[in-house]
């Protein structure tokens, strides 16, 4: 299974005033650096709290390698620190992970009938890093994981460029873009093989009321399962 982020961080009086304008204009970087922080933060928290996030999803990879593109459709779920993620194009898939383990479970074609292929991991601190989606929503996910390197803002949205601070995330860098509604509409990123992922989000809904059998997988009777 191929599952599947930083932060944004001179004598006379002559020399004084250079130093003062200096000293300020530094103190102004550091202060739109961590406004930034800030209102990413904001973003990041409301998806973190919420009970339920639901929103579809359109996912691109182009791999550097083959120079093909796979286009994914689907839905995904969020529910402070769970998610789940159903695939029906190209093909039906699911990914649910309930805070201990990740299913990945991959749908027989209807012209090829056959059992569900399941591949079961067990996330330990050290692996959940690489569950990508769980890091950046993460309390302090962000500054822990990732250096804000710019912020651009066109019409509404904005675009922070992050670079991871290690190399355990599995990506060598990240773009996340924000609507004027202060929701994640994209995510973008180039894992350490090269591939090219492209998440766009769209009718995202924030709910008050949990569904946690969504969260729940138990593989049923015949169904082929891996255990990673």
């Amino acid at each position: 299974m191929k599952q599947s982020t930083s932060t944004l961080s001179l004598i006379i009086l002559t020399a004084g005033m250079i130093f003062s304008c200096g000293a300020f204009a530094k103190s102004t970087k550091n202060a739109k650096k961590n406004n930034q922080k800030i209102n990413l933060s904001e973003v990041l928290k409301k998806y973190r709290t919420t009970v339920l996030v639901k929103m579809n999803v359109v996912k691109r990879v182009k791999s550097e390698l083959l120079d093909k593109e796979t286009l994914y459709k689907g839905q995904m779920y969020l529910a402070q620190g769970k998610f789940r993620w159903d695939n029906d194009i190209p093909e039906k898939t699911q990914i649910i992970f309930d805070g201990k383990t990740v299913w990945n479970i991959q749908h027989p074609p209807p012209e090829l009938p056959g059992p569900l292929q399941i591949a079961k991991a067990k996330v330990d601190k050290s692996t959940k890093k690489q569950i990508l989606i769980s890091t950046i929503l993460s309390e302090n996910g962000i500054n822990e994981n990732f250096k804000i390197m710019k912020t651009t803002q066109e019409s509404g949205d904005t675009t922070y460029d992050l670079e991871p601070k290690g190399k355990d995330l599995g990506v060598t860098s990240l773009k996340l873009k924000t609507d004027r509604h202060k929701n994640i509409s994209e995510l973008s990123y180039k894992d350490d093989v090269g591939n090219q992922t492209a998440i766009q989000f769209s009718n995202t809904e924030f709910l008050k009321k949990a569904q946690s059998k969504l969260f729940e997988y138990t593989p049923p009777k015949g169904a082929q399962v891996t255990n990673l």
